[in-house]
């Protein structure tokens, strides 16, 4: 196992923890991550953090074992990510490589250095985009881009990321804590089921025609003029003055 987790403050943090392999991750690991993302989901925490470490954010999966094995427990941890309610927020230095730099792209905000290489190294070894990397990266970038990364292996830095639109933000290292603290801190000021709602909306609308987004967006803002969260909000913007939601899920 080289996943590690704690919590602090209001956020989850996991890292890969195993330098020799730069952070690869195993099947047992991918099934941990798994569970981490739902045992997150039931809790009281609000933000889940994938962060590099060692220098390196993850080399994707170990390929010394089991293929067919690990890609169900690689396509649980994807759908589990995916799927998230919460916000997922990834720091990233160093490799991101394979289902790494899938993982990366499953997340919500990203901020990374200058010095991140990001891989989807799949057709060097053989194989094919995994982790859902086929169907995300496409709707980020356009399929042509997307097409001239998954099918050459090329080695794309941070600033590449940055210009390509991927990042929330892009950072020295030593200034990593900082922007982090910078995009929690944002992110406090909002009604956190707004937040959740918001990153629901957005997911289901990639499956959806307009009109079909239309009616969920009317759907759920007709649940939010009935939540305390809307009448602190508009009350708070009367009187000048900074709202106080509640920051769960209640609706």
């Amino acid at each position: 196992m080289v996943l590690e987790t704690q919590s602090i403050n209001n956020t989850k943090l996991i890292q890969f923890n195993d330098k020799e392999s730069l952070n690869a991750v195993g099947a047992d690991d991918w099934k941990a991550l798994k569970e981490e993302i739902e045992s997150f989901e039931r809790s009281e925490l609000k933000y889940l953090v994938i962060k590099h470490i060692n220098g390196n954010y993850s080399a994707g999966a170990q390929l010394g074992e089991n293929i067919n094995a690990l890609m169900e427990d690689v396509s649980n941890a994807a759908e589990a990510l995916w799927n998230c309610k919460k916000p997922v927020i990834s720091l990233v230095d160093g490799i991101a490589a394979g289902a790494g730099s899938n993982m990366m792209l499953l997340s919500d905000f990203i901020i990374a250095t200058p010095e991140t290489r990001f891989i989807e190294v799949f057709v060097r070894r053989g194989l094919v985009v995994d982790f859902g990397g086929s169907w995300v990266l496409p709707r980020i970038i356009g399929i042509q881009k997307a097409k001239s990364l998954m099918m050459t292996s090329n080695e794309v830095n941070g600033d590449e990321l940055n210009n390509l639109g991927i990042l929330y933000k892009l950072c020295k290292s030593e200034d990593m804590d900082d922007e982090f603290n910078s995009l929690i801190e944002s992110l406090d000021k909002q009604s956190f089921i707004s937040i959740c709602m918001v990153k629901q909306q957005i997911r289901e609308g990639l499956d959806k025609t307009f009109t079909e987004s239309l009616d969920l967006e009317t759907i759920n803002q007709n649940k939010r003029f009935l939540h305390s969260d809307a009448a602190e909000g508009m009350a708070a913007f009367l009187e000048k003055r900074a709202p106080n939601y509640k920051n769960t899920l209640d609706e």
